[in-house]
């Protein structure tokens, strides 16, 4: 996907970043896009939208593929509406408005691939429900895992980042030890875990 498009894209990421956007590192983008170009995924599903650019990111390395995000900031969506448009993928793109501890459990149907990177503290909440709509064979790609080296005690963890650190460590513990699952930690950037359904 090395074209103007995808230059186009880094030039976007780039802006975000420069105005403080919290988007996904270089690395572990990298990997995201890597690996739905490697499964070609047909269904996509988005935890965290913010502008959209993992998305089109995702979108454009597997042509076939249609996305659901949520998103519960309404600026953001307008956002990453206005660039998928850019991107000639607003066909293929819908987002759900709202908060994701209330739309993850009532979502329908079956994903082949989800990108989790929404907030840090409930990931280990949301888990059961994504994997009740993940396909077998489907993949959970989670970003932020080792959350700023708190995670496996490589840093001190403040007093106020307690929670959100036990809650991932619950999480990391949860897709590291289920049999129906198969999972592989990055410790890029700030830690990623791709995990497959068997």
């Amino acid at each position: 996907m090395k074209n103007d498009l995808y230059e186009r894209l880094l030039e976007l990421r780039e802006q975000a970043k420069s105005v403080g956007e919290p988007v996904l590192r270089d690395k572990s983008f990298e990997l995201l896009l890597k690996t739905v170009e490697k499964k070609q995924p047909l269904k996509l599903l988005e935890i965290g939208v913010n502008r959209g650019l993992s998305g089109i990111g995702m979108l454009l390395s597997s042509p076939k593929a249609t996305l659901a995000g949520i998103e519960i900031d309404e600026d953001k969506i307008k956002i990453a509406k206005g660039n998928y448009a850019e991107f000639g993928v607003e066909e293929r793109a819908k987002i759900f408005y709202g908060d994701a501890s209330e739309i993850i459990p009532v979502l329908t149907g079956e994903y082949d691939f989800i990108f989790l990177d929404g907030p840090k503290g409930h990931y280990y909440e949301y888990l059961p429900n994504l994997l009740a709509v993940l396909s077998k064979g489907g993949i959970l790609f989670a970003d932020n895992v080792l959350f700023r080296g708190y995670v496996g005690g490589k840093v001190k963890t403040p007093h106020k980042f307690n929670t959100t650190k036990n809650s991932m460590e619950r999480f990391l513990k949860a897709i590291t030890t289920d049999n129906n699952l198969k999972t592989q930690i990055y410790e890029i950037e700030d830690g990623v875990s791709i995990t497959e359904k068997l």
